[in-house]
């Protein structure tokens, strides 16, 4: 295995000049709704263009969070060329929205974790970064003791942990990163209007994994 090189990812979250309170006042007018629909193409067989660059380039340019439907309608139009080129059908369609619609809650509980992590600790760097996270399957990675970290956030359901199996086959490992999964239950997670957080109860799960690794 070889090493990362850490220094050519820029940290993102310095990029959202939002805190974690102002992203809990601003969900808490948001409506979660899915689509029970789920199309195999849309799922597993088609590589569509990320979610996470849409949905982190809509914060910069909009200074606010994205609505489910706002999310999804952003998508298309800052992918249209990749549509224009790939003639999908209704179906795959409506269970790409499905599939949008699902994935929606937990970018904004990964943001909202990221920050709040960040804003609850002096004693390591927090780095979010979405080409670390796409090219590198890191969700977020922490400094400590100048050991580096790679973070894995994901759900506790059947669906998460074969996502997670099929992103780790995806990815290369290296030897100076150190990598923890951090799988977290809905049950008694902090609740926002229609969104379950990750809280207090996750950094202090984490931040014990990290002094049993950097002392």
């Amino acid at each position: 295995m070889a090493n990362l090189d850490i220094s050519k990812y820029s940290n993102h979250l310095e990029l959202f000049k939002i805190s974690s309170k102002e992203i809990e006042n601003e969900i808490l007018s948001f409506e979660l709704t899915f689509l029970k629909t789920r199309n195999q193409k849309a799922e597993w067989e088609i590589r569509f263009p990320t979610f996470l660059d849409s949905f982190y380039k809509y914060i910069y340019n909009n200074k606010k969070l994205p609505s489910q439907n706002e999310f999804f309608n952003y998508y298309l139009a800052n992918n249209k060329k990749w549509f224009r080129e790939n003639s999908l059908t209704n179906d795959v369609m409506i269970g790409l929205k499905a599939r949008i619609y699902r994935t929606y809650p937990s970018l904004i509980r990964d943001l909202h974790f990221s920050k709040l992590l960040s804003e609850n600790t002096s004693n390591y760097e927090i780095i979010y970064n979405t080409n670390l996270d796409v090219e590198e399957g890191i969700d977020l990675l922490v400094i400590a003791n100048k050991i580096n970290i790679a973070v894995n956030l994901y759900t506790k359901t059947k669906r998460a942990f074969v996502g997670r199996s099929k992103k780790e086959n995806r990815h290369n490992l290296y030897d100076n990163i150190t990598y923890i999964e951090l799988p977290v239950e809905f049950n008694d997670s902090a609740k926002i209007g229609d969104f379950f957080l990750y809280g207090n109860r996750e950094i202090i799960e984490l931040e014990a994994e990290i002094v049993k690794i950097s002392g």
